[in-house]
């Protein structure tokens, strides 16, 4: 006989947590993973540490921010993020740093384009016209336009703007802080205070607010939604029966599992644009010498968009003898390598950063792929997910989360939906 469940919660990362924490006994939380968190989850390789595309805390959120500290103990420190550009690194932003480049000629033109930019960008219709009126010329060309081509991989003409005021930071001489109240997030800066677990990696985050959700099952994958019977099936032959379900798979997946969903939603789903992610796992054998946590790359010197030095995140990650440096690379879907030839490409961009001296300095490295990485935030990307939403909703099934929801949100703002989402049902019970 089915179990039943007054909700069932799919998913066990940010925000499968957070709606499965507020609601408390009324939920159940499946997860086909044996590991929680999600795309914010923690690995370890030949004694180092790494988190899936490199994690820190901060939020506008405080009702976030006290749940976690609450949690488990928590280290701050600032933020040390820089962008190699014309072969030296930067503090992050480009935008604000850009005159501390050795090669003139690449500073007077950033300045000029700027000045001619006059903080313009409001009319811009698309990511492309925003760098460009937004920076000027100079800023574009140089760092911006290159940057998001090298993470997006598509024309920046097909990308909507809606999400640019929380991601890309002013230009210089604009008063700008990150937010840390309001609920509303505001682009990171090279002083943002970010947050850390005292000890392990990222995913202690999500192992101790796990300690809350009344019921958690682990590697128990979905593989039928039944809206008419109100009935979820796993893998192996359980069976749920729920009165609400709350899912953070990708919307695309969840149709998959649905009978009779309408071929014009299909067809609308699989217009919905994401990025996948090799990530290149490196295993230094000491201790790194650089306080960096960040680096952003434009160029052709790496593979990477962004490279994360994981173990200077805090004290105990410091302290460990075997430290781990994480490349996350844009790619299609189900792109080859060569084997080494990837791993290689990002230790030869280790030693021009200047993060490592030598590629004898590695012990080992693996990738690892991630298939859904970042929605792409196309414009017709929100029509068509209110559609999507909408037609589960009549049925049952909330969506909540980056791919629930098709939205380039961190893992604080997952959990804030999660919560809020979950009070909410609770309260219509």
């Amino acid at each position: 006989m089915p179990v039943e469940r007054r909700v069932v919660v799919i998913g066990a990362g940010p925000a499968g947590i957070g709606a499965g924490i507020a609601l408390g006994q009324d939920a159940v939380v499946v997860d086909g993973c044996p590991e929680l968190g999600g795309l914010a989850r923690t690995l370890e390789l030949d004694g180092a540490v790494f988190d899936l595309g490199g994690h820190s805390f901060h939020t506008p959120h405080g009702d976030v921010r006290a749940l976690v500290a609450s949690s488990l103990d928590m280290v701050e420190q600032p933020r040390d993020a820089r962008c190699f550009s014309h072969g030296q690194m930067i503090p992050y932003p480009f935008q604000a740093h850009f005159r501390e480049l050795d090669d003139p000629e690449v500073v007077r033109e950033c300045a000029a384009g700027l000045v001619v930019a006059g903080g313009g960008g409001g009319a811009a219709s698309n990511l492309e016209e925003f760098l460009s009126d937004r920076y000027g010329a100079g800023i574009a060309e140089y760092f911006l336009l290159p940057y998001n081509r090298k993470l997006w991989r598509v024309d920046l003409r097909h990308l909507a703007v809606d999400w640019v005021g929380e991601r890309i930071a002013a230009p210089e001489g604009t008063r700008e802080a990150f937010a840390e109240s309001g609920g509303r997030r505001r682009p990171l800066q090279d002083d943002t205070t970010v947050a850390y677990p005292a000890s392990g990696g990222f995913g202690e985050i999500w192992r101790a607010l796990a300690r809350r959700l009344g019921d958690l099952r682990l590697g128990k994958s979905v593989v039928r939604v039944d809206p008419l019977r109100r009935e979820i099936s796993l893998f192996g032959g359980e069976v749920l029966r729920w009165q609400r379900l709350v899912s953070t798979m990708p919307l695309t997946e969840l149709l998959t599992l649905l009978p009779d969903v309408p071929k014009d939603l299909l067809g609308d789903a699989d217009q919905l644009g994401f990025l996948s992610l090799a990530l290149v796992l490196v295993v230094i054998g000491h201790p790194v010498d650089t306080s960096i946590q960040r680096v952003y790359c434009a160029g052709s010197e790496s593979p990477s968009h962004k490279t994360v030095v994981n173990h200077t995140s805090s004290p105990h990650l410091r302290s460990l003898p075997h430290h781990g440096i994480v490349a996350e690379v844009s790619c299609p879907v189900g792109q080859i390598w060569r084997p080494g030839e990837l791993e290689n490409q990002v230790i030869e961009g280790l030693v021009k950063m200047r993060l490592i001296k030598a590629p004898s300095e590695v012990r080992s490295a693996r990738i690892v792929r991630v298939r859904y990485g970042y929605p792409v935030p196309t414009h017709d990307r929100p029509a068509i997910v209110e559609r999507l939403r909408r037609w589960l909703e009549e049925r049952g099934i909330h969506t909540v989360g980056r791919f629930g929801e098709w939205a380039y949100i961190n893992s604080d703002e997952a959990l804030q939906r999660g919560l809020v989402l979950g009070r909410a049902l609770l309260e219509s019970a």
